[in-house]
């Protein structure tokens, strides 16, 4: 049987521009070094979603310009910072387009 695993630069390699990029909330399940290699691989446009809302993951492809489209219930910071620093910015500039799935 052939394995699917794969290393992250691959893993990062398959996202394409426009894809939909789903993960769940909170600081301890962020999976930062495969966000790191998408912010790397420069792929833009992505429709980013965040079930049961969002954190520092979907904040960072934000701030890297790739989400143009983020789609949660909540996303904030706490209890850090009451709100996503790249978030609020980029809403309030009109940069992403947000949904809201409660």
């Amino acid at each position: 049987m052939r394995t699917k695993l794969v290393g992250l630069e691959a893993a990062a390699r398959m996202v394409r521009d426009g894809d939909q990029v789903a993960m769940s909330a909170g600081f301890q399940f962020s999976p930062m070094a495969m966000l790191r290699e998408l912010a790397r691989s420069g792929v833009r446009d992505l429709h980013t979603i965040g079930v049961v809302g969002g954190s520092i993951n979907l904040d960072f492809l934000v701030g890297t310009g790739q989400t143009k489209t983020i789609e949660c219930c909540s996303i904030g910071f706490e209890p850090f910072a009451r709100n996503a620093p790249n978030f609020d910015r980029f809403l309030k500039e009109g940069r992403i387009y947000a949904m809201d799935n409660t």
